[in-house]
């Protein structure tokens, strides 16, 4: 088989769901086979993902699980590892907590200090959420050395865990301010993923600094340079919110306002003024005439914020439903929505990362996350085990870009996981760093595709500029979990050697 065949062959792939009778006689098979041999993985495994394929997700997460303890009865760690990773995306509630100290400990014997100390914080942050303070501080202090960052982690951990103060306050007398020690977590009340805001601005500089400020309240962001374009994106976008600048050439912002009042599916959207005039008689008269707030220039990108912020809590929907993805997992979710036949926007934050997910009737019409969209934020999001989510019911005219249902959908992402994870467990002396080899582009398969300008062309100039000398292969790969036709090419030149230890 070719070099890209493989890649090909994983990009064109797409599971298919079985005819019900003939899945339940493979389940039937693989129940027989551990009849006489309870321990044999492979049936396990395989059992597992035909009960998941089922929609049996409580069976086939109590497989994996089975199917771990049976690794780490044989010392084989890294089988472990990847059947209790299958059992997390399955498990909630205190299942799914029990499965974070396993794979915790697992990490930890293989000195993946980093993986460790990131499962050390799933578990800490829940049970704090969970009110069981105590038990987290009796985790991290029992918690063996985690190597040359060990004070480090440890003293994040014990943070969080309450064990020590985040800021040491005077005491005996008032402070007279309102800054606080405050908790660096934000709440799923600080994303707005369901709001629009349109700045309107001929100044390019000062679009960039609202834009910037602004987006990371999870919010759509529209801009546009005159009163003339801004009418456009209105009729467009339908924004929940305007901020507009007065002075501007062609229609400058009084009449923006004006067309917008005039506008009846609109007139009622929040206008906010921007103006490098602060005299009160105009402030006075932008209020009389209806106008939401009035910013005067210049201003902190900071205070802006907060003020949006503030002023978006007005206009946020009201949530159906919300959770925790420590206690409902992902498949679970969007099963429940299905089942329902739900049309809105369900909102997933875990750590830094949102991601957005657009559904009609129960479908899911497109996904995003950061710069993944479609299928691929999706497959993104398997990965995802805390965090939280909110749900709500809003109409939705988006283009149909998803065209799996939700059950292919979550089958692929489950299939594209488990092969991931099962490349990286398969690579060679990971923690050595890999480089392109000395003739790289002129191994007759590579040259042929650069030369031609073939469909791998990206791929390959990724891998190029990954494997730059730098990292280990371990940390290149690891940065391909989103990209899976880019790592199967990584293995395929690995052992082709094309890409080679830096030291050979």
């Amino acid at each position: 088989m070719g070099l890209f065949d493989h890649v090909r062959s994983a990009r064109e792939q797409v599971s298919n769901i079985q005819d019900t009778s003939a899945l339940v006689a493979s389940i039937e098979q693989c129940e027989r086979i551990l009849q006489s041999d309870p321990k044999h993985l492979p049936t396990l495994l395989e059992l597992g993902r035909l009960y998941q394929e089922h929609s049996q997700t409580q069976k086939a997460c109590d497989v994996f699980c089975r199917a771990g303890e049976i690794a780490v009865e044989r010392n084989d760690t890294e089988q472990a590892l990847v059947s209790y990773r299958k059992a997390e995306r399955l498990a909630a509630g205190d299942l799914r907590v029990e499965l974070w100290h396993k794979l915790f400990y697992l990490s930890y014997k293989l000195r993946r200090m980093e993986e460790a100390f990131e499962r050390a914080k799933q578990i800490v942050e829940t049970l704090v959420e969970r009110g069981n303070t105590k038990r987290a501080a009796n985790f991290v202090s029992a918690m063996p050395d985690l190597g040359t960052k060990d004070a480090e982690y440890r003293q994040i951990l014990e943070a969080m865990a309450g064990v020590v103060p985040r800021q040491t306050a005077a005491t005996g007398t008032a402070v007279g301010t309102w800054r606080r020690a405050t908790s660096g977590q934000r709440s799923a009340d600080e994303y707005f993923p369901g709001q629009t805001i349109l700045i309107v601005d001929d100044e390019p500089e000062l679009l960039e600094i609202l834009e910037s400020s602004l987006r990371t309240l999870g919010a759509r962001i529209i801009t546009a340079a005159n009163g003339h374009m801004a009418c456009e994106k209105v009729k467009k976008y339908a924004p929940s919110l305007i901020i507009s600048d007065l002075a501007m050439p062609g229609m400058d912002g009084s009449q923006f306002f004006e067309w917008v009042k005039s506008q009846p599916e609109h007139a009622r959207v929040p206008f906010i003024c921007l103006s490098s005039i602060g005299s009160e008689s105009e402030r006075v008269a932008a209020f009389e005439m209806g106008v939401e707030d009035y910013w005067t220039k210049p201003f902190h990108p900071t205070e802006i914020r907060y003020r949006v912020k503030h002023l978006l809590r007005r206009l946020r929907r009201p949530v159906d439903f919300q959770g925790k993805l420590s206690q409902v997992n992902l498949a679970e979710i969007i099963q429940i929505l299905e089942s329902g036949r739900r049309t809105g926007l369900l909102t997933i934050e875990s750590g830094a990362e949102q991601a957005y997910l657009y559904f009609r009737d129960g479908f899911i019409l497109n996904a995003e996350c950061g710069t993944l969209s479609g299928e691929r934020a999706v497959f993104h999001l398997v990965g995802w085990t805390s965090g939280d989510f909110a749900f709500c019911t809003m109409p939705m005219a988006r283009e149909k870009v998803i065209q799996l249902t939700p059950q292919q959908l979550l089958m692929e992402a489950f299939r594209r996981f488990d092969e991931v994870e099962r490349v990286l467990s398969s690579l060679p002396n990971q923690h050595e760093v890999f480089v392109c080899r000395p003739g790289f582009e002129k191994a007759p398969e590579v040259a042929e595709q650069l030369a031609q300008g073939g469909e791998f062309v990206a791929n390959l100039e990724t891998i190029r500029q990954l494997f730059d000398g730098t990292r280990t292969l371990e940390t290149c790969c690891q940065s391909l979990r989103d990209d899976l036709e880019t790592l199967l090419l990584v293995r395929e030149l690995v052992d082709r050697r094309l890409l080679v230890p830096r030291s050979a």
